[in-house]
């Protein structure tokens, strides 16, 4: 089984708590983000992962049958890759993170197992850093076959060669601490320190909203929200992983989070009469699974997940994990699907 990984996105952009305060899921199985810990397999279908060397098994039940009529439909180039190993950045709890055991868990990672039971693959987890999975993805031989780790499919990604193949779909919301400054629009980031994860679309939109890229560096043609307005830019602190991002809001560094709505939803469970939601979430995009495009893997995975959600599997993982309401249907599965739910967090860019 496998498990992993973080979104962002809008038309090009999305993306992904505090690692000693990782708990466990409401199932049994979990998962986290460390960097680059290869997960052992089990004598199982799917190889199921856990940090710092853990064998125990992070498996659910009921757990989904190999359907061959799927299964054939993967090239024989890829079938050649087995045992598949699939990229993830552990440190974006609910979706995909590092439990108190040192266990990579998580309901993306849940979903990445079931759909390497349904392939009748043999499947591993690596805990990757987010910024270096697309990359890694499309090496002359790559060592990751596909990444569940909660991609939001964009315009730019998508140009490197990456296909994303819809299964979830979550908005940005703003995190803000108990008794501190609150925050329900982009143009309220302006003045403020905002923690991100580098390499999400959160990161990209805060810079976006000033017309730059992150980093710094204007955008041709591009418009600064911020001192358009009269108002200062925006102090954007950017972070390696999400857990450092949330450390940073709650320490008071920054006076502002931002993350993807499920993740953000689950620090205020996290730390009660801490942190808060501040605000509505916005920039509602799909998560996609990321497949370089050149595989000829799309279909076979694409297949899978709708099996997966036509016969129940789907629904009941994000149920007991508890983030049903970002749920999709099978009519929704496809590749490359770059259109918002409803408004987004900052003007195009």
């Amino acid at each position: 089984m496998v498990l992993v990984h973080k979104a962002r996105g809008h038309p090009a952009r999305h993306e992904r708590t505090i690692r000693d305060q990782m708990h466990a899921l409401p199932r049994p199985a979990q998962l986290n983000r460390a960097r680059r810990a290869a997960f052992a397999a089990l004598a199982l279908p799917v190889i199921v992962m856990s940090a710092c060397g853990s064998t125990s098994p992070i498996l659910t039940s009921p757990q989904p049958a190999t359907q061959s009529s799927i299964a054939n439909e993967i090239p024989a180039a890829v079938k050649a890759m087995e045992p598949f190993q699939i990229a993830s950045d552990a440190s974006y709890a609910p979706n995909e993170y590092v439990n108190g055991s040192g266990q990579v868990v998580g309901w993306d990672l849940e979903l990445a197992q079931d759909v390497c039971s349904v392939l009748g693959v043999s499947c591993t987890i690596d805990n990757v850093t987010f910024d270096d999975i697309i990359p890694a993805l499309l090496e002359k031989n790559p060592k990751y076959v596909m990444s569940f780790s909660s991609f939001t499919p964009t315009a730019t990604r998508e140009g490197t060669g990456i296909d994303f193949i819809t299964y979830y779909q979550a908005g940005e919301s703003w995190l803000a601490k108990v008794g501190g400054p609150t925050i329900t629009a982009a143009s309220q980031m302006c003045g403020h320190s905002v923690a991100v994860e580098s390499g999400t679309v959160e990161e990209s939109d805060a810079y976006g909203y000033m017309g730059q890229n992150p980093g710094g560096g204007a955008i041709a043609g591009d418009t600064d929200h911020c001192t358009g307005a009269g108002l200062q830019d925006i102090n954007v602190e950017s972070f390696a992983s999400q857990t450092e991002a949330n450390a940073a809001l709650i320490s008071g560094r920054a006076d502002y989070g931002w993350a993807d709505q499920p993740v953000a939803d689950y620090q205020v469970k996290l730390e009660p009469g801490k942190l808060k939601i501040s605000g509505q979430p916005c920039s509602i995009y799909p998560y996609g699974v990321a497949v370089e495009h050149k595989l000829g893997f799309d279909k076979a995975i694409e297949d899978a997940l709708t099996y997966l959600i036509n016969h129940g599997y789907y629904g009941t993982i994000l149920k007991n994990a508890g983030v049903s309401d970002g749920g999709v249907a099978a009519s929704d599965v496809g590749a490359n699907d770059n259109n918002p739910v409803g408004s987004t967090c900052v003007p195009s860019y």
